[in-house]
């Protein structure tokens, strides 16, 4: 038997009604064809639960079906990159650094090698598309301070969204 359940339907299985935040729901896992099946249902829709049901709770429909964080797209926050490429001020410098980071974890640039300008350790990158090459310093920073930046950068992608 399987046992892959999904997540809460986004309308009741009787009426098609869609679910709506802070609104009442009741689920039952059935067993189907050799599989357990999630049927969710409105308040309004439930009868008790169907013949078979192998269990059945009450939810309440999550006020917002979106992530904590936002989805920042790769190409966005690359143009953002570039446009740092000559940030005078640190805070633009930290910006770019932990820019460059979240873009090597999406895999938009790529380490090309390490190097050493001026005494400071320099990741040179090259983005996925052959843009290039980008130097830039690593920077000593902080896991607060990193958290922090990363909040700012995420709160400047919702307010542009």
């Amino acid at each position: 038997m399987e046992f892959n359940i999904r997540p809460i339907a986004k309308a009741c299985a009787r009426t098609g009604k869609l679910f709506q935040p802070g609104e009442t729901c009741w689920s039952a896992l059935i067993e189907k064809d050799g599989r357990l099946v999630r049927e969710d249902y409105s308040a309004e829709a439930w009868q008790g639960p169907p013949d078979g049901a192998i269990g059945y709770w009450k939810s309440v429909i999550a006020g917002t079906t979106e992530s904590a964080r936002p989805k920042l797209d790769a190409d966005s926050l690359f143009d953002y990159f570039v446009q740092l490429s000559d940030a005078p001020n640190v805070v633009q410098q930290q910006y770019r650094y932990v820019l460059a980071l979240l873009l090597l974890r999406k895999r938009r640039l790529i380490l090309e090698e390490a190097i050493v300008i001026d005494d400071h350790p320099t990741m040179r990158l090259i983005g996925s598309a052959g843009e290039g090459p980008f130097d830039v310093p690593e920077q000593e920073l902080s896991e607060d301070q990193i958290v922090r930046l990363q909040q700012q950068l995420f709160e400047s992608g919702r307010s542009a969204a």
